[in-house]
């Protein structure tokens, strides 16, 4: 499963709890690494990764283990590549309007 995890910042995290998230969260980006296509952070607060897992259970642990995701709205979007997705909705268009395959 891939997907595009975005998260911004939702509640103000504590100034002497900073340390110990950013700690923890540069723990985090060691441990999933290897599951990271990308990852980043934007200039304003919060950040994106997308990222690869074998199914929604892994991807939820992932987000529960990211030290931020407590003080953030997180949105998860599942995606195919561009190309993938236009032939799959030429398919499903040329379907519904009776095109051969």
């Amino acid at each position: 499963m891939r997907a595009l995890v975005v998260g911004t910042p939702q509640f103000q995290i504590p100034p002497d709890q900073l340390p110990g998230i950013i700690e923890g969260a540069l723990s985090w980006h060691e441990r999933y690494q290897d599951k990271l296509e990308a990852f980043g952070t934007f200039p304003g607060g919060g950040g994106f990764g997308v990222i690869e897992v074998a199914d929604e259970a892994e991807l939820n642990q992932v987000i529960l283990e990211m030290p931020f995701s407590w003080f953030s709205n997180v949105e998860v979007r599942p995606f195919v590549t561009g190309v993938q997705g236009l032939q799959q909705f030429k398919q499903a268009v040329d379907a519904m309007v009776g095109v051969p395959a």
